[in-house]
């Protein structure tokens, strides 16, 4: 029983998250954080104005709970893909 366990944790492999080599060219087809209406410098980031869309140039939409609730630190255009430099 015991080698049919090792042998089945063999089969399974490691978990990577990571960005494989072969997977670089799709990277611009995920989903990622863009600005969907105008941003004034100090407003408020809200599930109104920031959305997760394709293409991914923006950040990856993991993020999007440390935008929601922080204020913007410049004017943004509604379509820009969202930056760090972007939320206060």
């Amino acid at each position: 029983m015991v080698e049919a366990i090792r042998t089945a944790e063999k089969a399974l492999g490691k978990v990577s998250y990571e960005v494989m080599e072969h997977e670089a060219s799709s990277h611009v087809f995920r989903r990622s954080l863009f600005v969907v209406k105008d941003v004034k410098a100090g407003d408020t980031f809200t599930e109104d104005n920031i959305r997760s869309i394709r293409p991914g140039y923006g950040l990856p939409c993991r993020y999007i709970s440390e935008f929601l609730g922080r204020k913007a630190t410049c004017h943004i255009p509604k379509g820009a893909p969202l930056t760090w430099d972007m939320v206060g």
